[in-house]
């Protein structure tokens, strides 16, 4: 067996990451209630200084384009470097159930 590349791993490890982050997308634009949570947990990060401004505003804004979905979608799932670093440290904690999750990955 042979040691992937740091980077390749890391670029897959933000595949995975992507992959929750769409599903976690769909079940927020259907279960509009559940922004109240992401929003909580954004306000409090950001008080308790475990997060930087610039990632403050970037989730924000991601949250802001929550009416119009294709939008929100394009804004959370991104592929450049910032925001799939921002993912890596997502605020939508809680959303997803550990079923789900292992759903995304079993199919």
């Amino acid at each position: 067996m042979f040691a992937r590349p740091r980077k390749q791993r890391r670029s897959d490890v933000n595949e995975r990451i992507k992959k929750i982050h769409s599903a976690i997308a769909d079940k927020l634009l259907s279960h509009p209630e559940l922004f109240e949570h992401a929003e909580q947990t954004l306000e409090a990060r950001y008080q308790n200084k475990m997060m930087r401004y610039g990632s403050y505003l970037m989730w924000k804004g991601i949250i802001e384009a929550r009416d119009e979905p294709a939008v929100f979608k394009a804004l959370l799932l991104a592929d450049d470097e910032r925001t799939a670093n921002l993912r890596r440290e997502t605020i939508f904690t809680g959303i997803l159930s550990e079923e789900e999750r292992a759903a995304i990955f079993a199919g």
